[in-house]
């Protein structure tokens, strides 16, 4: 009895090795995967995207917008003598986080601006389905009032704040949705707002391995002041051309501005008037620290 007794210890200890064993070859092992070049450049068209350098990696932009359709396009050799230019120089501080400064010749703006990826869209254990990255800026306007007003340096200050959402839906197709506040401390009368709630929808679609076709949307929450002036929906389409460090973007949009607030929320251009600007924004990297 007491030999039987062992046996059958032995033979349950057996069985529950063997178990293990079998739960050890079922259980697959995944490792948490991020999303990459959910879009290539830091901009789509004139929105902001959800990329952005990485950590220690300067980025130099320079923008373009030629003169409209509407402006004796081919006196002004396609509106190329009516052009107005952008550059911006930001750092990725961080893989996440990333700061900025810009300065467009439309009313002179200088601004400035930091950019955090908050989420980002993953696959395997705890997946997260899309990416979110939150966006500031601060835009000082430059050129003179010609109102004959003694302005204060606060009435030049504008503020933008943006929540990017983004999903890489497969190699080809990447999505945006950017609601956004822009915030103007000078309007022309009291009973026009100073706040204007505006939405961005976006996407990119690649052709071939280094070219890809762009658009965006725009929503506005504000289309009038009280002086008369009237605001329309931006919108962009574009081709983003990739070559080594470079990323060369080629649009057609409605908008001349390239500040964030002025072309967001202040756009004075239609489409339907002959307010069409051809452009380009071309980026370039320079990794200073590994």
């Amino acid at each position: 009895m007491k030999y039987l007794a062992i046996t059958l210890c032995l033979f349950i200890s057996q069985l529950g090795f063997a178990q293990d064993d079998v739960f050890d070859l079922l259980e697959v092992k995944q490792n948490k995967e991020y999303a990459y070049a959910t879009f290539k450049a830091t901009q789509l068209v004139n929105s902001a995207t959800n990329e952005t350098p990485g950590a220690g990696v300067l980025q130099y932009i320079i923008a373009h917008r030629f003169g409209s359709f509407g402006e004796d396009y081919l006196y002004n050799f396609l509106g190329l003598d009516n052009a107005q230019i952008r550059m911006q120089l930001d750092y990725g501080i961080t893989d996440r986080l990333n700061i900025g400064i810009g300065r467009s010749s439309v009313f002179k703006v200088v601004d400035s601006f930091v950019k955090f990826r908050t989420l980002r869209q993953s696959s395997g254990p705890s997946p997260m389905p899309i990416s979110l990255t939150l966006l500031s800026s601060v835009n000082y306007r430059g050129a003179r009032y010609t109102d004959g007003v003694d302005h204060l340096a606060s009435d030049r200050l504008s503020y933008h704040h943006q929540a990017i959402f983004t999903r890489k839906w497969n190699s080809k197709l990447s999505t945006l949705f950017s609601p956004s506040l822009v915030h103007w401390n000078l309007v022309p009368a009291v009973e026009d707002p100073n706040s204007t709630y505006n939405a961005t929808l976006g996407a990119r679609y690649k052709l071939t391995k280094r070219m890809a076709l762009t658009g965006e949307y725009s929503l506005i929450g504000n289309k009038s002041y009280s002086d008369g002036s009237v605001f329309t929906v931006p919108f962009g389409v574009g081709i983003d051309i990739e070559t080594g460090g470079h990323v060369f973007q080629f649009h057609l949009s409605n908008t001349r501005a390239m500040s964030t607030p002025y072309w967001l929320s202040r756009n004075s251009y239609s489409a339907l008037n002959g307010g069409l600007f051809l452009g380009f924004n071309i980026s370039r990297v320079f990794t200073l620290r590994d």
